[in-house]
């Protein structure tokens, strides 16, 4: 007879691993927020690029990436498919962003935490962001902790298919830092 005590410390084991690496997933996704903002804002203008056409004119860009794909043009095909799963991997950090920020009592102040910290336009030294937030060191890493502990709740409580991308992801993301 299996001794339920070690089903019990494997699960609690299971779980433990499960949220150490949502922490550190959630972590990396906000450190690259930037980068794959940067990235997809600079796409139309690579592919228009590559294709030799002016941005300016978007409906003959379309006209020639569709007639790009339909001759196979798998490179064309693979960025744009990059490019939508990298739109939804943000919007999906959009979101439990919003989330994060109606929670309640310091919802507003984790988002602004994590706003200043891994989301703004510019990058702050971590004396700014304190001064900013008006918080001590301590009182800072604590709310960053619970912050990124709620978003990655929220990231990574997704249908396997998805989560599944978003690891490859941030896999990737690991291997150019």
């Amino acid at each position: 007879m299996a001794n339920p005590k070690v089903t019990n410390e494997k699960i609690r084991a299971a779980r433990q691993k499960k949220d150490r690496d949502s922490y550190h997933n959630t972590l990396l996704l906000l450190q690259n927020y930037r980068t794959l903002v940067w990235v997809m804002e600079c796409f139309p203008e690579t592919v228009a690029e590559e294709l030799d056409r002016p941005f300016s004119d978007v409906d003959k860009l379309l006209e020639q990436m569709d007639l790009q794909l339909v001759m196979g043009n798998r490179k064309l095909e693979n960025q744009l498919e990059g490019a939508k799963k990298s739109r939804l991997l943000l919007d999906r950090v959009n979101e439990a962003l919003t989330v994060l920020k109606q929670k309640p009592k310091n919802g507003m102040e984790l988002y602004r935490l994590i706003y200043l910290t891994y989301i703004g336009p510019e990058t702050l030294r971590h004396k700014e962001l304190l001064y900013r937030l008006n918080l001590s060191s301590r009182q800072y890493y604590r709310f960053r902790e619970q912050a990124i502990t709620v978003l990655s709740i929220r990231l990574w409580s997704a249908p396997a298919a998805d989560v599944d991308f978003w690891l490859e992801m941030l896999t990737f993301l690991e291997s150019i830092q």
